[in-house]
């Protein structure tokens, strides 16, 4: 069933409830309003750019009501939506277009060029601005906002099944050609239909939306908060200060997707211990959670979840759906694989042995209802991501305790072998992290003549310091937290660590290039990049 079906359910039912606020200028769109603008938008693609089933209409826009629209009103065409990661760029976009074959390019006025410079290199064969407030066609780039406001005749939803396409979500590549993640409106409704069900999302809740429409967690909260006929408060790009104002004048009762990295960005912010937090609920997700930030949310009154999942799993997998039923999942751990949703397995990386005993890491191998049918348009790499068992392998790395109960280890290539041996990079984050001259900090593997590899330190200082007195004082507090092998190194440091966007986890390829071309002597112990040169 089309999932445009569901913004059709809730207008009928509610045609005056809020669907969504548009955070950073405050306006809003019931749900009403919101179904005739993307019916208005269906229309347009249909007449001005013969947008049918199956094409593929990408954008490049901000978090807003245009954008909700235009992501619903290609669903109604039971054409495929596939929003663009707006932090990247021209060769970036290119690769992915020719990749997904994009018919249709929507974007907001400050990519107008970018776009016309892609259509010109690329298949695109439409380009339209989304722009409310420009009323000029100078440009020569027709305004969709504008041709809503045409009369047209009527869109009939078309009718979609649970395998058809209804969006590709670009993920990793940075540089390269990314992975396209193939959601079916079947695969994404169900995954919608368990956070509403699990998590008893209502019409009631307003939703606090930290990601965007280019990331699979702002894809699912644009259906499932429209399946609940709640209504989504857009953040459009995460900003701390944002949040907090965000936070203070509506009143939120979910923050659903938060990353650790923009917990600890709000718990920074100078009202943190004043904002209004009681009874909220949160998933946290996207990188290892500490118990300590469990801990410190819940202490707040927060009703604190741990999800575990991926862009390939839309974007559930491992998940305890503990504000249902049941005792909940200790703080730190992602719970337990679900049933309903998917069958998890872990599998020693180097041998594909699945793992049996608790307390020892394997990559997490996820097969079921709501993973991916495989990449757009890319047998090989689908082909290589799915094994013989039909099990999609995730590159991450976990454990399970004696209960069942799933503990994140970082990625694959957050274990390194040091001597002989395998070491969690996550771990020594972890005890670096408790050092409070510290505001960021992300270890990655360093080259080094005796062992091979071992863990080198890249840090934020929470003031300005001297890099080799606080490196000292990093070793010390390694050396009295950790065995002695498992210290790093290298210290290094940085304004900014590199992450990505929007999830803000550590870019890993950004990291190795920081390092490229090191290794390090035994002989001179613990180092600095600066005594590096």
């Amino acid at each position: 069933m089309n999932l445009a079906w569901w913004l059709e359910h809730a207008a009928d039912e509610a045609p005056d409830k809020v669907a969504l606020i548009e955070g950073r200028s405050g306006i809003s769109l019931t749900y009403g309003a919101l179904r005739d603008r993307a019916e208005a938008v269906a229309a347009v693609l249909r007449d001005a750019a013969d947008v049918g089933p199956d094409d593929v209409v990408a954008t490049l826009m901000p978090d807003n009501g245009w954008h909700v629209a235009v992501f619903y009103g290609v669903l109604r065409l039971g054409a495929v939506f596939s929003g663009f990661n707006r932090t990247l760029g021209q060769a970036k976009f290119a690769m992915d277009i020719e990749r997904s074959r994009v018919r249709v390019l929507v974007v907001a006025a400050a990519y107008r060029e970018l776009a016309q410079a892609l259509q010109a290199e690329t298949c695109v064969e439409t380009v339209l601005v989304c722009e409310e407030s420009e009323v000029s066609e100078d440009s020569g780039t027709p305004n969709l906002c504008a041709l809503t406001t045409t009369p047209r005749a009527p869109v009939p939803m078309a009718p979609r099944i649970s395998a058809d396409i209804a969006a590709v979500n670009f993920t990793g590549g940075t540089s390269g050609v990314a992975k396209g993640v193939i959601f079916t409106h079947g695969k994404l409704g169900l995954s919608g239909q368990a956070s509403v069900f699990y998590e008893r999302l209502t019409s009631r809740d307003t939703n606090l939306s930290c990601i965007s429409l280019y990331h699979s967690g702002g894809i699912q909260d644009a259906v499932k908060w429209v399946m609940a006929g709640a209504t989504n408060l857009l953040m459009s790009g995460w900003d701390g200060r944002l949040a907090v104002r965000l936070l203070q004048d509506y009143r939120p009762t979910w923050i659903y997707f938060w990353v650790p990295t923009m917990v600890r960005d709000i718990m920074r912010q100078p009202e943190w211990e004043q904002l209004p937090l009681d009874g909220v609920g949160c998933l946290l997700a996207g990188e290892t959670v500490q118990p300590e930030m469990h801990e410190a949310l819940a202490a707040r009154g927060m009703r604190v979840s741990n999800g575990y999942g991926m862009t390939e799993t839309m974007p559930i997998a491992i998940l305890k759906p503990q504000f249902l039923h049941g005792a909940p999942a200790p703080p730190g751990s992602c719970g337990r694989p679900n049933s309903e949703l998917c069958e998890v397995v872990l599998k020693d990386p180097e041998t594909g042995a699945v793992v049996d005993s608790p307390g020892m890491p394997g990559e997490v191998c996820v097969r079921g209802e709501v993973v991916t049918p495989g990449y757009h348009n890319d047998p090989e790499r689908t082909a290589a991501a799915v094994d013989d068992e039909g099990y999609l392998h995730t590159q991450d790395m976990a454990q399970f305790d004696a209960s069942g109960d799933y503990w994140l280890a970082g990625r694959a290539d957050d274990i390194i072998n040091t001597g002989g041996e395998k070491l969690s990079l996550v771990e020594v984050e972890n005890v670096l992290r408790t050092h409070p001259a510290l505001a960021d900090v992300a270890c990655i593997g360093v080259a080094h003549q005796r062992f091979g590899m071992v863990p080198g330190a890249l840090f934020v200082p929470a003031e300005d310091c001297d890099e080799a007195e606080l490196a000292a004082a990093l070793d010390a507090h390694c050396l009295a937290s950790l065995e002695r092998w498992k210290r790093p190194r290298l210290y290094g440091r940085l304004t900014e660590i590199p992450r990505t966007m929007p999830k803000r986890t550590k870019n890993m390829a950004a990291l190795r290039e920081l390092v490229a071309g090191i290794e390090l002597d035994e002989s001179r112990g613990v180092v600095t990049l600066g005594q590096l040169g």
